[in-house]
Protein backbone atom coordinates (compact mmCIF):
# COMPACT_ATOMS: atom_id res chain seq x y z
CA UNK A 1 0.00 0.00 0.00
CA UNK A 2 1.82 3.61 -1.00
CA UNK A 3 1.73 6.48 1.72
CA UNK A 4 -1.45 8.65 0.87
CA UNK A 5 -0.84 12.07 1.06
CA UNK A 6 -3.25 15.38 2.03
CA UNK A 7 -6.32 15.73 0.94
CA UNK A 8 -8.51 18.80 1.20
CA UNK A 9 -11.92 18.49 3.05
CA UNK A 10 -13.60 19.33 -0.55
CA UNK A 11 -11.17 16.53 -2.32
CA UNK A 12 -12.59 13.76 0.04
CA UNK A 13 -16.14 15.00 -0.54
CA UNK A 14 -15.63 14.77 -4.51
CA UNK A 15 -14.09 11.13 -3.79
CA UNK A 16 -17.04 9.93 -2.02
CA UNK A 17 -19.44 11.37 -4.30
CA UNK A 18 -17.80 9.69 -7.11
CA UNK A 19 -17.88 6.35 -5.55
CA UNK A 20 -21.72 6.47 -5.42
CA UNK A 21 -22.10 7.94 -1.28
CA UNK A 22 -25.10 9.73 -0.85
CA UNK A 23 -24.80 12.76 1.60
CA UNK A 24 -25.98 16.50 2.08
CA UNK A 25 -23.35 18.54 0.97
CA UNK A 26 -23.64 20.59 4.30
CA UNK A 27 -23.95 17.57 6.82
CA UNK A 28 -21.24 15.98 5.53
CA UNK A 29 -19.03 19.42 5.94
CA UNK A 30 -19.31 19.29 9.09
CA UNK A 31 -18.85 15.27 9.51
CA UNK A 32 -15.51 16.20 8.18
CA UNK A 33 -14.94 18.80 10.88
CA UNK A 34 -15.99 16.59 13.63
CA UNK A 35 -14.56 12.99 13.06
CA UNK A 36 -11.41 11.71 11.29
CA UNK A 37 -11.59 11.00 7.64
CA UNK A 38 -9.61 7.46 8.04
CA UNK A 39 -11.42 5.79 11.21
CA UNK A 40 -15.00 7.37 9.53
CA UNK A 41 -14.59 5.86 6.38
CA UNK A 42 -11.93 4.07 5.66
CA UNK A 43 -12.72 2.13 9.27
CA UNK A 44 -15.92 0.75 7.81
CA UNK A 45 -15.91 0.76 4.54
CA UNK A 46 -14.67 -2.20 3.42
CA UNK A 47 -18.61 -3.22 5.34
CA UNK A 48 -20.36 -1.38 2.83
CA UNK A 49 -18.59 -1.32 -0.22
CA UNK A 50 -20.37 -2.95 -3.47
CA UNK A 51 -16.87 -3.18 -5.19
CA UNK A 52 -13.68 -2.51 -3.69
CA UNK A 53 -11.84 -2.57 -7.11
CA UNK A 54 -13.22 -0.18 -7.96
CA UNK A 55 -14.34 1.28 -4.77
CA UNK A 56 -18.23 1.75 -5.24
CA UNK A 57 -21.44 2.22 -2.64
CA UNK A 58 -24.90 1.04 -3.90
CA UNK A 59 -27.63 2.44 -1.90
CA UNK A 60 -25.34 3.76 1.01
CA UNK A 61 -25.71 7.23 2.87
CA UNK A 62 -23.91 8.85 4.87
CA UNK A 63 -25.92 7.91 7.94
CA UNK A 64 -24.94 4.38 7.48
CA UNK A 65 -21.53 4.92 8.40
CA UNK A 66 -22.51 7.29 10.91
CA UNK A 67 -24.14 4.67 12.84
CA UNK A 68 -21.67 1.87 12.69
CA UNK A 69 -19.94 4.86 14.17
CA UNK A 70 -21.98 6.08 16.79
CA UNK A 71 -22.21 2.49 17.71
CA UNK A 72 -17.96 1.90 18.15
CA UNK A 73 -18.40 4.91 19.90
CA UNK A 74 -20.98 3.38 22.57
CA UNK A 75 -19.47 0.27 23.07
CA UNK A 76 -16.11 1.81 23.28
CA UNK A 77 -16.90 3.85 25.82
CA UNK A 78 -19.08 1.05 28.49
CA UNK A 79 -16.25 -1.17 27.51
CA UNK A 80 -14.14 1.13 29.23
CA UNK A 81 -16.02 1.24 31.91
CA UNK A 82 -16.04 -1.99 32.75
CA UNK A 83 -12.20 -1.87 32.37
CA UNK A 84 -11.95 0.70 34.44
CA UNK A 85 -13.88 -0.96 36.97
CA UNK A 86 -11.61 -3.87 36.89
CA UNK A 87 -8.46 -2.43 36.98
CA UNK A 88 -10.28 -0.23 40.53
CA UNK A 89 -10.81 -3.67 41.84
CA UNK A 90 -7.41 -5.38 41.19
CA UNK A 91 -5.60 -2.25 42.46
CA UNK A 92 -7.57 -2.41 46.03
CA UNK A 93 -7.19 -5.91 46.44
CA UNK A 94 -3.23 -5.97 46.01
CA UNK A 95 -2.51 -2.63 48.12
CA UNK A 96 -5.46 -4.08 50.91
CA UNK A 97 -3.50 -7.71 50.57
CA UNK A 98 -0.19 -6.09 50.47
CA UNK A 99 -0.36 -3.33 53.11
CA UNK A 100 -1.98 -6.02 55.86
CA UNK A 101 1.52 -7.79 55.66
CA UNK A 102 4.05 -5.54 54.54
CA UNK A 103 2.86 -2.37 55.82
CA UNK A 104 0.62 -2.65 58.71
CA UNK A 105 2.82 -0.12 61.11
CA UNK A 106 3.96 3.44 60.65
CA UNK A 107 7.21 2.77 60.23
CA UNK A 108 5.93 -0.02 57.41
CA UNK A 109 4.04 2.64 55.57
CA UNK A 110 6.57 2.77 52.62
CA UNK A 111 7.03 -1.40 52.59
CA UNK A 112 6.02 -1.40 48.98
CA UNK A 113 8.81 0.31 47.67
CA UNK A 114 11.24 -2.51 49.43
CA UNK A 115 12.17 -4.67 46.80
CA UNK A 116 12.94 -7.58 49.32
CA UNK A 117 9.22 -8.01 49.65
CA UNK A 118 8.76 -9.08 46.58
CA UNK A 119 8.99 -11.91 44.31
CA UNK A 120 11.90 -11.39 41.56
CA UNK A 121 11.21 -13.55 38.10
CA UNK A 122 14.79 -14.31 37.42
CA UNK A 123 15.98 -15.30 41.48
CA UNK A 124 16.57 -19.19 41.25
CA UNK A 125 18.57 -18.83 45.02
CA UNK A 126 15.96 -20.72 46.90
CA UNK A 127 17.39 -19.04 49.88
CA UNK A 128 16.98 -15.73 48.83
CA UNK A 129 14.05 -13.02 49.97
CA UNK A 130 13.09 -12.20 46.40
CA UNK A 131 13.00 -16.26 45.11
CA UNK A 132 10.66 -17.06 42.79
CA UNK A 133 9.56 -20.74 42.29
CA UNK A 134 8.51 -20.55 38.81
CA UNK A 135 11.73 -19.00 37.72
CA UNK A 136 13.26 -21.54 35.02
CA UNK A 137 10.02 -21.90 33.50
CA UNK A 138 8.17 -18.28 33.22
CA UNK A 139 5.82 -17.90 31.38
CA UNK A 140 6.22 -15.86 28.08
CA UNK A 141 9.25 -14.49 29.39
CA UNK A 142 9.95 -14.40 25.71
CA UNK A 143 7.10 -11.83 24.33
CA UNK A 144 4.72 -10.39 26.70
CA UNK A 145 6.23 -10.62 30.09
CA UNK A 146 10.77 -9.74 28.51
CA UNK A 147 10.28 -6.60 30.22
CA UNK A 148 8.84 -7.76 33.52
CA UNK A 149 11.37 -10.77 33.79
CA UNK A 150 14.21 -8.83 32.70
CA UNK A 151 13.71 -5.97 34.50
CA UNK A 152 12.62 -6.09 38.09
CA UNK A 153 15.32 -3.47 39.31
CA UNK A 154 13.79 -1.05 37.21
CA UNK A 155 10.52 -1.42 38.05
CA UNK A 156 9.05 2.23 38.95
CA UNK A 157 8.61 1.30 42.67
CA UNK A 158 11.96 0.79 43.32
CA UNK A 159 13.41 3.77 41.95
CA UNK A 160 14.94 5.90 44.92
CA UNK A 161 13.04 9.08 43.53
CA UNK A 162 9.58 7.18 43.33
CA UNK A 163 8.11 8.97 46.42
CA UNK A 164 9.51 12.39 45.83
CA UNK A 165 7.86 12.26 41.93
CA UNK A 166 4.87 10.78 43.51
CA UNK A 167 4.28 13.78 45.89
CA UNK A 168 5.29 16.24 43.60
CA UNK A 169 3.77 15.27 40.49
CA UNK A 170 0.67 14.97 42.14
CA UNK A 171 -1.43 17.60 42.87
CA UNK A 172 -4.25 15.91 45.72
CA UNK A 173 -1.08 14.07 47.56
CA UNK A 174 0.09 17.36 49.93
CA UNK A 175 3.43 16.90 51.26
CA UNK A 176 2.19 18.05 54.96
CA UNK A 177 -0.49 15.96 55.15
CA UNK A 178 1.86 12.87 54.69
CA UNK A 179 4.51 14.03 57.22
CA UNK A 180 4.42 12.22 60.44
CA UNK A 181 7.06 12.83 63.15
CA UNK A 182 6.08 9.44 64.33
CA UNK A 183 7.39 7.98 61.05
CA UNK A 184 10.93 7.37 60.05
CA UNK A 185 12.06 6.25 57.04
CA UNK A 186 13.80 2.41 57.54
CA UNK A 187 16.85 1.42 55.01
CA UNK A 188 15.52 0.19 51.65
CA UNK A 189 12.64 2.13 51.41
CA UNK A 190 12.08 5.28 48.79
CA UNK A 191 13.01 8.71 50.86
CA UNK A 192 11.53 12.22 49.90
CA UNK A 193 13.87 14.70 48.59
CA UNK A 194 12.97 17.97 48.65
CA UNK A 195 14.10 20.80 45.70
CA UNK A 196 17.31 20.75 47.27
CA UNK A 197 17.87 16.93 47.31
CA UNK A 198 18.00 17.16 51.16
CA UNK A 199 16.21 13.82 52.65
CA UNK A 200 13.03 13.87 54.75
CA UNK A 201 12.38 10.75 56.34
CA UNK A 202 9.45 11.42 57.94
CA UNK A 203 7.26 11.54 54.74
CA UNK A 204 5.28 8.37 53.51
CA UNK A 205 2.13 8.01 51.36
CA UNK A 206 0.11 4.72 52.10
CA UNK A 207 0.06 2.02 49.29
CA UNK A 208 -3.64 2.48 48.72
CA UNK A 209 -2.82 5.78 47.65
CA UNK A 210 0.11 4.89 45.93
CA UNK A 211 -1.43 2.83 43.67
CA UNK A 212 -4.00 5.01 42.13
CA UNK A 213 -1.46 6.66 40.17
CA UNK A 214 0.21 3.86 38.78
CA UNK A 215 -1.17 2.58 35.08
CA UNK A 216 -3.13 -0.75 34.55
CA UNK A 217 0.68 -1.81 33.08
CA UNK A 218 2.04 -1.44 36.33
CA UNK A 219 0.00 -2.78 38.54
CA UNK A 220 -0.29 -5.34 36.14
CA UNK A 221 4.10 -5.85 37.04
CA UNK A 222 3.30 -5.88 40.63
CA UNK A 223 1.30 -8.90 40.30
CA UNK A 224 3.94 -10.74 38.97
CA UNK A 225 6.19 -9.70 41.64
CA UNK A 226 3.68 -10.73 44.18
CA UNK A 227 4.84 -13.67 46.72
CA UNK A 228 2.57 -16.09 46.57
CA UNK A 229 1.42 -15.48 50.18
CA UNK A 230 0.07 -12.37 48.41
CA UNK A 231 -0.89 -13.40 45.62
CA UNK A 232 -2.95 -16.07 46.62
CA UNK A 233 -5.54 -14.04 48.66
CA UNK A 234 -5.63 -11.53 45.54
CA UNK A 235 -6.46 -14.55 43.03
CA UNK A 236 -9.42 -15.64 46.30
CA UNK A 237 -10.81 -11.87 45.53
CA UNK A 238 -11.39 -12.56 41.93
CA UNK A 239 -12.48 -16.42 43.34
CA UNK A 240 -9.63 -17.86 42.03
CA UNK A 241 -7.05 -20.29 43.38
CA UNK A 242 -3.14 -19.94 43.47
CA UNK A 243 -2.30 -22.49 40.57
CA UNK A 244 -4.17 -20.08 38.17
CA UNK A 245 -1.57 -17.68 38.54
CA UNK A 246 -0.73 -17.99 34.99
CA UNK A 247 -4.15 -17.65 33.78
CA UNK A 248 -4.98 -14.71 35.95
CA UNK A 249 -1.86 -13.10 34.92
CA UNK A 250 -2.58 -13.85 30.89
CA UNK A 251 -5.83 -12.82 30.88
CA UNK A 252 -4.97 -9.73 32.54
CA UNK A 253 -2.74 -9.72 29.28
CA UNK A 254 -5.52 -8.78 27.28
CA UNK A 255 -7.34 -6.57 29.40
CA UNK A 256 -4.95 -4.50 29.38
CA UNK A 257 -4.58 -4.20 25.88
CA UNK A 258 -8.51 -3.99 25.35
CA UNK A 259 -7.94 -0.88 28.63
CA UNK A 260 -5.32 0.65 26.25
CA UNK A 261 -6.98 0.40 22.54
CA UNK A 262 -10.58 1.79 24.17
CA UNK A 263 -8.46 4.40 26.28
CA UNK A 264 -6.94 5.46 22.83
CA UNK A 265 -10.27 5.67 21.14
CA UNK A 266 -9.32 3.41 18.23
CA UNK A 267 -11.72 1.58 16.51
CA UNK A 268 -12.94 -1.29 18.99
CA UNK A 269 -14.69 -3.19 16.38
CA UNK A 270 -11.28 -3.52 14.85
CA UNK A 271 -9.81 -4.70 17.79
CA UNK A 272 -6.95 -7.30 17.87
CA UNK A 273 -4.37 -8.33 20.76
CA UNK A 274 -0.62 -7.87 19.23
CA UNK A 275 1.14 -10.93 18.01
CA UNK A 276 3.75 -10.31 20.52
CA UNK A 277 0.72 -11.00 23.48
CA UNK A 278 1.09 -15.11 23.23
CA UNK A 279 -2.14 -17.02 24.24
CA UNK A 280 -1.77 -19.52 27.47
CA UNK A 281 -3.31 -23.03 26.16
CA UNK A 282 -5.12 -23.70 29.12
CA UNK A 283 -6.71 -20.81 28.88
CA UNK A 284 -7.69 -20.94 25.11
CA UNK A 285 -9.60 -24.57 25.82
CA UNK A 286 -10.70 -23.28 29.23
CA UNK A 287 -12.86 -20.49 27.17
CA UNK A 288 -13.28 -21.68 24.25
CA UNK A 289 -10.86 -18.86 22.82
CA UNK A 290 -10.50 -18.39 18.51
CA UNK A 291 -6.62 -17.26 18.83
CA UNK A 292 -6.12 -16.12 14.91
CA UNK A 293 -2.41 -16.85 14.87
CA UNK A 294 -0.99 -20.79 15.90
CA UNK A 295 1.92 -20.53 14.41
CA UNK A 296 5.03 -22.41 16.54
CA UNK A 297 1.90 -23.89 18.89
CA UNK A 298 1.94 -20.65 20.50
CA UNK A 299 -1.25 -19.06 20.41
CA UNK A 300 -1.81 -15.32 19.83
CA UNK A 301 -3.96 -12.45 18.11
CA UNK A 302 -7.21 -12.71 20.01
CA UNK A 303 -10.63 -10.73 18.75
CA UNK A 304 -12.74 -8.23 20.54
CA UNK A 305 -15.30 -11.33 21.42
CA UNK A 306 -12.58 -13.58 23.44
CA UNK A 307 -11.48 -10.89 25.39
CA UNK A 308 -15.14 -10.09 25.92
CA UNK A 309 -15.71 -13.73 27.12
CA UNK A 310 -12.35 -12.88 30.01
CA UNK A 311 -13.77 -9.63 31.22
CA UNK A 312 -16.80 -11.19 31.41
CA UNK A 313 -15.19 -13.35 34.13
CA UNK A 314 -15.21 -10.69 36.03
CA UNK A 315 -17.84 -8.02 35.38
CA UNK A 316 -21.12 -7.83 34.43
CA UNK A 317 -21.30 -6.66 30.57
CA UNK A 318 -24.54 -6.70 30.12
CA UNK A 319 -25.25 -3.52 29.17
CA UNK A 320 -23.64 -3.63 26.44
CA UNK A 321 -26.07 -5.69 24.53
CA UNK A 322 -28.41 -2.65 24.66
CA UNK A 323 -25.89 -0.54 22.22
CA UNK A 324 -25.40 -3.97 20.31
CA UNK A 325 -29.25 -4.22 19.54
CA UNK A 326 -29.30 -0.84 18.97
CA UNK A 327 -27.12 -1.01 16.22
CA UNK A 328 -28.32 -4.10 14.88
CA UNK A 329 -31.85 -2.15 14.26
CA UNK A 330 -30.56 0.90 12.80
CA UNK A 331 -28.75 -1.13 10.40
CA UNK A 332 -31.93 -2.88 9.50
CA UNK A 333 -34.28 -0.16 9.67
CA UNK A 334 -31.87 2.20 7.37
CA UNK A 335 -31.05 -0.44 5.03
CA UNK A 336 -33.96 -2.99 4.55
CA UNK A 337 -33.75 -6.02 6.88
CA UNK A 338 -31.76 -8.43 4.20
CA UNK A 339 -29.29 -6.18 3.59
CA UNK A 340 -28.96 -4.48 7.32
CA UNK A 341 -28.69 -7.94 8.45
CA UNK A 342 -25.80 -9.24 6.17
CA UNK A 343 -24.15 -5.97 7.31
CA UNK A 344 -24.67 -6.94 10.94
CA UNK A 345 -23.10 -10.64 10.27
CA UNK A 346 -20.47 -8.32 8.88
CA UNK A 347 -19.17 -6.20 11.68
CA UNK A 348 -19.99 -9.55 14.17
CA UNK A 349 -17.82 -11.38 12.72
CA UNK A 350 -15.24 -8.23 12.41
CA UNK A 351 -15.39 -8.56 16.26
CA UNK A 352 -14.55 -12.02 16.75
CA UNK A 353 -18.04 -14.06 16.01
CA UNK A 354 -20.93 -14.16 13.50
CA UNK A 355 -23.48 -15.84 15.64
CA UNK A 356 -25.42 -13.10 17.42
CA UNK A 357 -26.83 -16.11 19.74
CA UNK A 358 -23.50 -16.14 21.13
CA UNK A 359 -22.89 -12.98 21.31
CA UNK A 360 -26.46 -13.07 23.56
CA UNK A 361 -25.31 -15.65 25.93
CA UNK A 362 -21.99 -13.74 26.05
CA UNK A 363 -24.10 -10.77 27.58
CA UNK A 364 -26.33 -13.20 29.37
CA UNK A 365 -23.60 -15.08 31.44
CA UNK A 366 -24.84 -18.23 29.73
CA UNK A 367 -21.45 -19.40 28.91
CA UNK A 368 -19.74 -22.47 30.52
CA UNK A 369 -16.48 -21.93 31.44
CA UNK A 370 -14.78 -25.29 32.26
Amino acid sequence: MAIKIFESRENLKNKLRNRGLEFDSDKLDNVLKKYNYFDLFNGFESLLLSSSHPKKYINIKLEDFLNLYEFDELFTARLLRYLNRFEKSLKSSISYHFTSMYCNTINDTMQYTNKENYMNPKETDINNRKYCRYSNNYPFAGYQNKGIYNEFDNFCLFKPYFLTNLVDKNDHIKIDFYTDTNYNAPSNVAIYRDINHNLNYNVAVPFWVAIETLTFGETLRILHYLKDEIMEKVLEDFKLSLPKRTIFLNMVDFLLCLRNSCAHNSLVNRFRTPNKYKVNAFLVSTFNLNPSNTDNSQYSILKLFDVMKLLSYFENIYELKEILDDMIRKNRDCLGFDKGDKLNKKILKRMGCEDYLQWEELFLRKFEYM
